[in-house]
């Protein structure tokens, strides 16, 4: 049985183009196959401070489609923490 710890999850740093100019973003890969796309969110962009220098789900693949429940992250390693786990679910279902 895989656990969320044994997957291992490599981010790459981009610039997203979210429609409201460029953010600070990660390309998230699990296995060499891109799963998610995460946004930080910002003071620049985002009008709820509450919401600043967290982590939204832009986009995911695979067994992070789940995009579209407007996953937000408290930090990068949460983020990262949540694709693992979905990855590892999708395992199991399968």
């Amino acid at each position: 049985m895989v656990t969320a710890m044994e997957v291992t999850a490599c981010s790459t740093p981009v610039i997203v183009n979210t429609g409201a100019g460029g953010q600070d973003g990660l390309l998230v890969f699990v296995d060499k196959q891109l799963v998610a796309v995460l946004v930080l969110m910002c003071a620049n962009h985002d009008a709820d401070a509450t919401l600043h220098g967290k982590w939204f789900l832009e986009a995911g693949f695979g067994p992070c489609q789940d995009w579209n429940k407007g996953q937000i992250f408290a930090t990068r390693d949460d983020a990262l923490a949540w694709v693992r786990t979905q990855v590892v679910t999708d395992h199991l279902e399968a």
